[in-house]
């Protein structure tokens, strides 16, 4: 289904009942999240409400196909959807808005290459070279491993964070959705992953930049080197200073 679920949508409605009604039940659930707005929770939510009102149960896999629109599409877009999948354990396939030969060729806007984007682009050229936001992937299938932690986005949604604790490193992934300001990231309970309850943090910072231009080439994050932290009550709080709409970030920091 092109479109999130809804209880006032009588496609959505009605399609449950339907299956409902003669047991054609599927293994996984379906749908896009390219519409520029909502969010994972209150689409789950939502479609978990949609299948107990028919008696069905909800413990099935989503699996989003597509998300993300294309201004979505740079690290910070990124980041911030990979936080939005994982809160609520869905699959998903990044949506891919190129056409003709492109829609084939760039990896959903992963990879970019000589004269992409341009009326020299050439579909059989080689070339290829990984994008900013092709850096933010890779960073989370290779570091980003562990036990997955309780997060929770900003109360606007804008600012996400998709941290895990592995065996003597914590990790967190941060990013927007296209929005610019400044955001806190909270650290609770900092005793459960072996630190002190107050005292001094050492976090290693990776940026991640990108630009407007989705073909640009990013060969590894920044390394924004090291900061301090000092902290009490088991709490740490820091500042996230979103300057631009395209930047993500990584956080780590020893426990």
């Amino acid at each position: 289904m092109a479109g999130a679920p809804s209880t006032s949508d009588t496609w959505w409605t009605n399609w449950a009942a339907f299956i409902a009604s003669n047991g054609s039940i599927p293994t996984q659930y379906s749908w896009h999240m390219e519409g520029g707005g909502g969010d994972m929770q209150s689409s789950v939510a939502t479609y978990k409400t949609i299948l107990e009102d028919n008696g069905l149960a909800t413990d099935h896999v989503v699996n989003i196909n597509e998300y993300g629109i294309w201004s979505e599409q740079v690290p910070a877009g990124s980041a911030w959807w990979i936080a939005q999948l994982e809160r609520v354990n869905a699959f998903g396939l990044r949506g891919n808005w190129l056409s003709g030969d492109a829609l084939h060729d760039f990896l959903a806007g992963l990879v970019g290459k000589p004269n992409g984007g341009t009326s020299d682009y050439n579909y059989t050229a080689g070339g290829y070279w990984p994008t900013p936001a092709w850096q933010v992937y890779h960073y989370y299938a290779k570091n980003m491993t562990g036990t997955r932690v309780q997060t929770e986005p900003t109360a606007d949604l804008l600012g996400e964070v998709y941290a895990v604790v592995d065996t003597d490193t914590v990790r967190l992934l941060v990013g927007s959705r296209v929005a610019t300001g400044t955001f806190y990231i909270e650290l609770q309970d900092l005793a459960s992953v072996g630190l002190p309850e107050s005292g001094t943090l050492e976090i290693h910072t990776y940026g991640f930049p990108g630009t407007d231009d989705h073909y640009a080439e990013l060969d590894a994050p920044t390394d924004l080197g090291w900061y301090g932290h000092e902290y009490s009550g088991n709490t740490l709080s820091f500042p996230i200073y979103q300057v631009d709409v395209y930047t993500a970030y990584a956080f780590e920091f020893s426990r």
